[in-house]
């Protein structure tokens, strides 16, 4: 009988880190997990380094080059982690230079691209920690 509380006692706590895991990786970027001020500097860095192939409204003129804004913001970030789309980022621009810019100036721009679709901002600045990245799923704004 004893052998049965012990069993059973730890299929409990198995299911609370399960759920308690699941909570974590449940946030998203609807709660506010970057702040104005990092999408105002991410505005200025996408100023000098994005807007020549990406425009200033997002929306590109070359059609080998995607919009960041509606449609395209709509099917390749939302439900995508800011991990992703920081890395992605990082990873791929600008062409021919990646890696060039700081991680958190890459991230702010990230974080100004999702300002600028009505993603909310909260009062803490995101940091390149990938596995807190991995953990905030980007909402469809209200």
């Amino acid at each position: 009988m004893k052998h049965c509380s012990v069993v059973a006692g730890l299929m409990l706590l198995s299911a609370a880190g399960i759920a308690q895991g699941q909570e974590a990786a449940a946030k998203s970027t609807a709660s506010g997990v970057f702040s104005n001020e990092q999408a105002k500097r991410g505005e200025a860095a996408y100023n000098a380094n994005c807007v020549t192939c990406h425009g200033a409204e997002l929306r590109s003129t070359d059609r080998e080059v995607p919009h960041l804004t509606d449609k395209s913001f709509k099917f390749g970030w939302i439900g995508k982690t800011v991990a992703e789309k920081f890395e992605f980022v990082r990873d791929t621009m600008p062409p021919k230079e990646e890696h060039s810019l700081s991680d958190q100036v890459y991230l702010d721009i990230v974080t100004y691209v999702l300002k600028f679709n009505k993603v909310p901002a909260g009062n803490q600045e995101l940091k390149p920690d990938l596995e807190t990245l991995k953990q905030i799923t980007i909402a469809a704004p209200d």
